[in-house]
């Protein structure tokens, strides 16, 4: 089955206070080119990948179409729900969309290929969820191809709940809390590198 990987960079970081998804991660031992944005496409890189970035105007639009390379991209403003419409969009054709989100450094590509493989294993008919070992959703998202229309009626700056809700979801668990971790605050980026 052919599933598409969307990854939602397109956000302003204004929690942060700089650019959370182009700045080298604060880790004990940091790797050049160690991002945020560089761990959320290498975690998806055995799939097609088609990226969300903002305007080519905003300020951190050249750090993070610099480290993208040559994925495909596009430029959107406005809400989350934006980004995710033009997911849907570019997912046209596919089995399915895995929603990333590009602050959430513990994902890899083993937790990719398991929610590809319960995908598959769904027929790809079911919408599939990480989660955290002790049942909290979290990210990444696979969403079969019938639930792309949906996305059209999303709006402002919300996730994809109602398409959730409306749909179903199947969990799937993956190992302590890299389905929940992501890096919106200080304290989260402190706390990144306490670990």
């Amino acid at each position: 089955m052919r599933v598409l990987a969307g990854i939602c960079a397109a956000g302003s970081s204004t929690r942060m206070g700089f650019d959370k998804l182009a700045a080298p991660l604060p880790t004990a031992t940091p790797l050049k080119g160690d991002t945020c944005l560089t761990r959320a496409c290498a975690a998806s890189s055995h799939l097609d990948q088609y990226v969300i970035l903002p305007p080519p105007d905003h300020p951190y639009y050249s750090a993070r179409k610099a480290l993208i390379g040559p994925l495909p991209a596009q430029s959107v403003s406005g809400g989350f729900s934006e980004s995710l419409k033009a997911l849907a969009r570019a997912a046209q054709g596919y089995d399915g969309l895995l929603v990333q989100l590009a602050d959430m450094p513990l994902i890899t590509p083993a937790h990719v290929e398991a929610i590809r493989i319960a995908f598959e294993a769904e027929a790809g008919r079911a919408i599939i969820r990480a989660t955290t070992d002790t049942g909290r959703q979290g990210h990444p998202v696979l969403f079969p191809a019938v639930c792309l229309p949906a996305f059209e009626d999303l709006t402002g700056d919300h996730g994809a709940q109602a398409i959730v809700a409306r749909f179903g979801v199947t969990p799937l668990e993956i190992a302590g809390d890299a389905a929940i971790r992501d890096l919106d605050s200080p304290a989260d980026w402190a706390a990144f590198v306490a670990d």
